[in-house]
């Protein structure tokens, strides 16, 4: 989902008046969420938005194309309204999130409502980043936090490439609602990377990488998966 966002962010910058859209579709060898395995197997996950006045309305869904290691086949549809504002190297991105997760090898099912912020502060070279969620229904007062540095830029006309590092902190609401773990901790460390290829003004392609492990002991003896390593090509297009 970041990625997808990250994608037509560059449209939002250089005019918020227009009305654009867009979709992706993404091949995955798994899927994580805030440094937790959900998917250890390979996933499809298309999203489609809608951009008009600063404001993103995105659907995005998780789809197994295998059983986990666990017997499980989780599916996930999340449905996102996010602003954007910028006030010189300064952006600022609200969003709301609802999130729907079923297993249909199993009765369990949940969903929920979370508030996220994305400030980000532009140094010339690279920009310092920190995102937070909370959730305000199913899980209240499950909060995470990460803060990071991440750059990208053009290395032709055509090819961007793109990169991040950061580091993650849950609350014990948070860590107790994902691992059944009620202690707050400094979670994880992660790293990200991608490419992105444009066929024409429209049309993109680009492979990505994801990284991530696990450092509050607790919280890895409870994990499936704590260190993990992601690889992705994703397909999209904007118009």
């Amino acid at each position: 989902m970041l990625l997808a966002l990250v994608a037509c962010a560059p449209a939002f910058a250089q005019d918020q008046r227009r009305i654009s859209y867009g979709a992706e579709i993404a091949f995955r060898s798994g899927h994580a969420d805030r440094g937790f395995i959900i998917n250890d197997r390979p996933v499809i996950q298309p999203v489609t938005w809608l951009s008009a006045g600063g404001t993103d309305f995105s659907v995005w869904s998780s789809f197994p194309l295998a059983e986990t290691t666990d017997g499980s086949r989780p599916e996930i549809l999340e449905i996102e309204v996010a602003r954007r504002h910028e006030w010189g190297r300064v952006t600022i991105g609200p969003s709301v999130r609802a999130f729907f997760y079923r297993d249909p090898l199993s009765s369990f099912s949940t969903r929920s409502i979370e508030g996220w912020l994305y400030l980000s502060y532009d140094v010339g070279p690279f920009r310092l980043f920190t995102n937070h969620s909370l959730d305000v229904q199913t899980y209240k007062g499950a909060y995470s936090v990460d803060a990071g540095i991440e750059a990208d830029g053009h290395v032709s006309q055509r090819v961007e490439i793109g990169g991040s590092v950061s580091a993650g902190w849950g609350s014990s609401s948070f860590n107790d609602a994902w691992l059944g773990v009620a202690n707050a901790a400094l979670d994880r460390f992660g790293a990200k990377g991608w490419l992105t290829a444009y066929l024409n003004p429209h049309m993109y392609i680009g492979p990505h990488v994801e990284f991530s492990t696990l450092l509050d002991h607790r919280v890895r003896t409870a994990a499936l998966r704590p260190t993990y390593v992601l690889i992705g090509l994703t397909v999209g297009g904007e118009f």
